[in-house]
């Protein structure tokens, strides 16, 4: 529990007023399993976001925030922001570890300030005061509070509030000790016990949340890779223009989704083609359990970082494509460049896209190579479809 009125009141001054209602989009959906799969819920960031939110705490919002069904990213940013303004407080910066430095220590939990009055219980270990406690890091964690949400998620050793990675999940579990939220204005009520503060969370909360918001839901281990807003199936089936591979012209800032549960292998950005002769662009590679590789391309932002498991509808990064923008690569408009690989060759991302939107995804090894080129002969994947068995998920595999 954080100190009531606390250490936000005092830096800020007045809170901003103005409550709102989020509205959360929570889809359930059965699995191949019998178990229910929660669709992960998502916006894309603002302006003001993507120009006020550190790189690093934008990408850990959002990867913890799928953790908690019912959470979404942006009140995880509105805690920030109004806790420590995103860990810039006092001068502070925050390293590319994550380590905040210098620590954001609070004032004395005394009684006085509109505080709640704490006597020392960490020996002074976090705050540097053995008479009482005080919040420290940027998420402003009393050390009782820190004892008990605190960890080391990025296993140097050491559980810091003032370090990030190990903050960020150490927020969510405050938020969401029951694992989901059913209530977002209690869940934020009980990390600080103030009405104006609950206020200005979601004051900041709705700042930060872009035009678009999506839900990717995934059916027996998959999920297509855009809103379900831009998958028709005419849009699904389209031709790519030279080779086996997946286009689509969607708006700049799009949420991309990864399609099945795997490991990020490559997440890195790109400059400004052709200076950077980079033409996929800032780009998204992950290796499916199912033993396919995925490769996302022309992305506008990353929220994935190499090394991460990610679960099938999983954000991995807003689309870009617009010529002559850092990132793009060899583009002729904004889109996404879908491709994927089974085996050490090129399939069609076509029919999987359809299955999925289907309701029944298929096995990448049931995917060929030919019929999703333009000026070659042609596939009709809904009559293709209707004439194959599908065959079973594989669970797991190397893409040779």
């Amino acid at each position: 529990m954080k100190a009531i009125a606390g250490f936000a009141a005092v830096i800020f001054g007045v809170l901003l007023a103005g409550a709102f209602s989020l509205i959360l989009l929570v889809v359930v959906a059965s699995s191949g399993a019998g178990s229910a799969a929660i669709a992960v819920t998502v916006s894309n960031p603002s302006d003001e976001a993507m120009e006020d939110i550190p790189a690093l705490l934008l990408q850990l919002f959002i990867q913890e925030a799928q953790q908690c069904p019912g959470l979404p990213w942006t009140v995880m940013a509105g805690i920030s922001k109004v806790e420590s303004n995103h860990g810039r407080f006092g001068g502070a910066d925050i390293a590319l570890d994550g380590t905040i430095r210098p620590p954001i220590i609070g004032i004395p939990l005394n009684g006085t300030n509109g505080t709640a009055r704490i006597p020392d219980t960490d020996d002074g270990r976090w705050d540097g005061d053995i008479v009482w406690d005080r919040a420290v890091g940027p998420f402003q964690f009393i050390p009782s509070s820190w004892r008990i949400f605190g960890g080391d998620a990025n296993a140097d050793g050491l559980a810091d509030p003032n370090n990030a990675y190990d903050a960020v999940p150490a927020m969510r579990r405050h938020l969401c000790p029951d694992g989901q939220i059913v209530d977002i204005e209690a869940a934020v009520f009980s990390y600080n016990r103030s009405t104006a503060y609950v206020d200005a969370v979601l004051d900041w909360a709705r700042r930060y949340t872009g035009p678009l918001a999506a839900a990717a839901v995934p059916v027996d281990g998959y999920a297509l890779p855009v809103p379900a807003s831009y998958a028709s199936e005419s849009a699904l089936t389209r031709p790519h223009h030279d080779y086996p591979a997946y286009d689509l012209g969607i708006p700049l800032g799009t949420p991309l989704f990864s399609m099945v549960a795997g490991t990020v292998t490559t997440a890195s950005t790109a400059g400004i083609y052709p200076t950077d002769p980079n033409r996929c662009g800032t780009t998204v590679i992950v290796e499916g359990v199912d033993g396919a590789r995925y490769t996302y391309c022309h992305l506008t932002q990353l929220l994935v970082a190499p090394g991460q498991v990610v679960a099938a509808g999983s954000p991995l990064g807003l689309s870009g494509g617009e010529p002559g923008t850092l990132g793009a690569g060899n583009t002729t408009g904004p889109h996404l460049h879908l491709g994927i690989r089974f085996s050490g060759r090129s399939i069609c991302p076509q029919p999987l896209l359809l299955a999925i939107h289907r309701g029944q995804p298929i096995n990448p090894a049931a995917a060929p190579s030919a019929g999703c080129i333009q000026g070659q002969a042609t596939t009709n994947w809904s009559q293709w479809l209707d004439q194959i068995t599908p065959l079973p998920r594989i669970e797991q595999g190397d893409d040779e």
